[in-house]
C-alpha cells in the first residue's frame, strides 16, 4: 500500500510544482507540507486541521480528496477501540440469605442425626437374654450336690440350666419332663469330656445336628447334660477321659481307636 505522503509528493513533482508555490496558493506553511509528504504526523496540530490541509492539497493536485483523506485516516488514525463497560452482576442478597438458610438447615440435620444415632441410642437400656429360673425342687438338689466340684467346671451349671430351658420351652415340655425318671430329674448328671492330648472330636444331638466339631487342645474340657444324649465321634478315643458329675468313669476307648456315634449314659464305665 502506497502512503498518502508519497502520492502527494510524486504527483506534485510530476506536475513540476514547488513547495513554495503550493504554500503561497494554499496558505499552508512549507513545513506542514513537508510533514504531509513525509508521512509525519504532527502531534501539536489537531487532526481536524490536518484533514483540512489534506483536502486542500489533494484538490490543488487534482486528486480525489475523499480517497486521500480516507487512506490517510487508515494509515495514521487507527480505529479506536470503544471501552465497553461490562456491567457487574448485582449481588443478590436474597440468594445469599437463601443459601445461608439452606446451609444452616443442613448442619442442624447432620447434628440431629449424629445425636440420635450415637447419643440417644446409648441412653436406651440394653436388652439381655432372660434365663428362666430353676424350679424349687431342682434348686434344692443342686444345693445338696458337691458345689465345690461344680464351681471348678464353669460349664456344668450353665449346661444344666440350658437343658432345663430347652425342655421347658418345647411344645411338649410337660410330657418331656414327666418322661424323665424321677431320680434322674432330681439329681442332674453332667458329662465332662477332658482331653488328655490334642484330639479332634465331633458331637451331634438326637436330631443329628452338629453341636461341636473341632480340634480340642490338651487340657480342654467340654461339659453337657447327660440327657442331651450327644453322640461322640473321635479319631483317638484314648485321649478323651469321661467324667460324670466330676467322677472319673474312664476313657471312651483305647489310644488310636476310632469311635463313631458313641453315646454316654449314666452307667458308662470303662
Amino acid at each position: 500500500m502506497e502512503f498518502v505522503g508519497d502520492i502527494l509528493k510524486k504527483t506534485r513533482e510530476g506536475k513540476k510544482i514547488s513547495l513554495s508555490n503550493v504554500s503561497k496558493e494554499l496558505k499552508i506553511s512549507e513545513q506542514t507540507l513537508i510533514n504531509l509528504e513525509n508521512n509525519y504526523l504532527q502531534k501539536d496540530i489537531d487532526k481536524v486541521y490536518i484533514i483540512g490541509h489534506l483536502r486542500s492539497y489533494s484538490s490543488f493536485l487534482n486528486l480525489n480528496h475523499n480517497e486521500i483523506i480516507e487512506l490517510y485516516k487508515l494509515q495514521h488514525f487507527p480505529i479506536e477501540k470503544k471501552n465497553i463497560e461490562i456491567e457487574k452482576p448485582k449481588f443478590e442478597y436474597k440468594f445469599f440469605y437463601s443459601n445461608k438458610l439452606i446451609s444452616l438447615s443442613l448442619i442442624l440435620f447432620i447434628f440431629g442425626s449424629f445425636y440420635f444415632l450415637f447419643i440417644e441410642v446409648e441412653k436406651k437400656p440394653r436388652e439381655y437374654a432372660i434365663i428362666p429360673d430353676l424350679p424349687e425342687n431342682y434348686i434344692a438338689v443342686v444345693e445338696e450336690a458337691n458345689l465345690n466340684d461344680l464351681v471348678n467346671n464353669k460349664n456344668t451349671l450353665l449346661s444344666s440350666k440350658k437343658n432345663y430351658a430347652e425342655i421347658e420351652s418345647s411344645p411338649n415340655s410337660s410330657s418331656a419332663i414327666a418322661s424323665i425318671p424321677n431320680n434322674e430329674f432330681q439329681k442332674p448328671s453332667i458329662v465332662t469330656l477332658k482331653f488328655l492330648d490334642d484330639t479332634w472330636v465331633q458331637l451331634r444331638d438326637e436330631n443329628d445336628e452338629i453341636i461341636l466339631s473341632q480340634l480340642m487342645n490338651e487340657g480342654d474340657e467340654y461339659s453337657y447334660n447327660i440327657y442331651n444324649n450327644y453322640s461322640i465321634t473321635s479319631g483317638n478315643a484314648g485321649h478323651i477321659l469321661v467324667m460324670i458329675n466330676q467322677k472319673i468313669k474312664g476313657k471312651i476307648g483305647k489310644k488310636g481307636q476310632v469311635v463313631d456315634s458313641l453315646i454316654i449314659n449314666k452307667d458308662f464305665h470303662n
